[in-house]
């Protein structure tokens, strides 16, 4: 491994686990229940019926689905992600402040097209969840290359 990889290497695990680590210890519920609120008028702007009891999201669709909204489906992934890449190649509070809001917009919707297949699609659920976290890391990578110049090709 060469030099830069390995300073590569040390800057990013650190960035990234310890803060992921974190938003799973420390107490998010408000956070949680922004992003349920959020999904909850989503789903009633089109057209569906819902509940929602704190972070639990009852839709009625296709099937009546439950979802627990958790950390993991609030975009802080994405941005510990892109802040962790930064800091491990070039350090910008301006490009984590400008790259963040629109990771956290671009979950939203993506929370949502998962929920939605899960309500109208039950069986590709799991597939469509998997599938768009790929996704979610490939924008995440876009966004990194486009803020630090860093060719991905």
């Amino acid at each position: 491994m060469h030099k830069k990889e390995k300073r590569f290497l040390v800057r990013f695990l650190p960035a990234f686990f310890i803060p992921y680590l974190l938003i799973h210890l420390l107490p998010l519920a408000p956070l949680n229940q922004a992003v349920a609120v959020t999904q909850n008028a989503f789903f009633e702007a089109t057209g569906f019926e819902t509940e929602l009891d704190g972070t639990l999201l009852t839709v009625r669709g296709g099937v009546e689905a439950h979802y627990r909204i958790i950390t993991d489906c609030s975009g802080l992934v994405m941005v510990i992600l892109f802040a962790a890449l930064l800091y491990a190649t070039k350090p910008s509070w301006r490009a984590l402040l400008l790259y963040s809001p629109l990771l956290i917009v671009f979950n939203l919707f993506r929370l949502y097209v998962t929920l939605y297949a899960g309500v109208q699609f039950p069986s590709l659920f799991n597939a469509t969840h998997m599938a768009l976290w790929f996704v979610d890391s490939a924008v995440v990578l876009l966004a990194w290359s486009h803020a630090t110049k860093v060719n991905l090709w």
